[in-house]
């Protein structure tokens, strides 16, 4: 399994694009939500981007899927003939309907490729695209499920938005790597992690290695040596802060 970081920032970082993360195993690819700055970014990634499985959107805050419309009607201009899916919480067809008239009306009707939706729910265990899903609850303003992604040997934990819970704990027990948002570097923000939390959650769900996306961007840029250092401090587990582009290998 490959890990792509196509972005890495939070909603309103003007340096670095929205936390997408594009996951690759065998010939399957999926895209973990699709923010309004991840999209373009992805498309200048992504080896193959016409060959996108699915896009996995964690819940309906904008930074993770008003990148939609911008992906969507590119794969219409490339040419696209593949189908897509797309995964989300409940509504997630009306949701994308809605936004794709919002920005490019009646643009989907010149789409060669079709579009097939899949409602997902907490506790749900299903395989598709050459991955096996599972979903639990984060703590979050807006609900928001975090996501598992098991291939034959190996696997991913992403918490889209929000400080973990018991449910999201249990998800990601044993994976090989935790994706993690983390806000705040002392004190946790109402529905949001912090580096602290998402340490300790990644040590007690016995990860191999985490990764802290989602960093408050003054926190981010000022503060980064004090993040890894007192990261590093907290497990001996290996902890980083990615770069759009970095690749994890799994």
């Amino acid at each position: 399994m490959r890990v792509t970081f196509a972005g890495v920032g939070e909603a309103f970082d003007d340096k670095l694009p929205n936390t997408s993360l594009l996951v690759h195993a065998g010939s399957s690819t999926v895209l973990l939500d699709c923010g309004f700055t991840a999209a373009c970014v992805f498309w200048g990634m992504a080896a193959n981007p016409l060959a996108l499985d699915a896009v996995y959107i964690s819940h309906f805050h904008g930074d993770h899927y008003f990148g939609l419309p911008a992906l969507l009607v590119r794969s219409i201009e490339e040419g696209r003939t593949k189908r897509l899916t797309i995964l989300g919480p409940s509504g997630i067809e009306s949701r994308v309907t809605r936004l794709m008239e919002m920005a490019y009306s009646n643009a989907l009707a010149r789409a060669k490729f079709s579009i097939f939706f899949i409602e997902c729910d907490p506790g749900q265990d299903f395989k598709h695209a050459g991955f096996r899903f599972r979903f639990a609850m984060s703590d979050h303003a807006m609900p928001c499920q975090a996501i598992r992604l098991d291939t034959a040997d190996k696997s991913l934990f992403y918490s889209g938005d929000g400080q973990p819970t018991d449910d999201t704990l249990e998800l990601a027990l044993g994976c090989d790597l935790v994706v993690h948002e983390s806000y705040s570097l002392d004190q946790e923000k109402t529905g949001h992690g912090s580096v602290e939390s998402s340490v300790d959650f990644a040590r007690k769900a016995s990860a191999k290695a985490c990764a802290l996306v989602h960093v408050k961007r003054t926190v981010r840029r000022e503060r980064k040596n004090v993040i890894l250092a007192r990261a590093n401090a907290i497990s001996d587990m290996r902890v980083f802060l990615p770069e759009p582009g970095d690749v994890h290998i799994l």
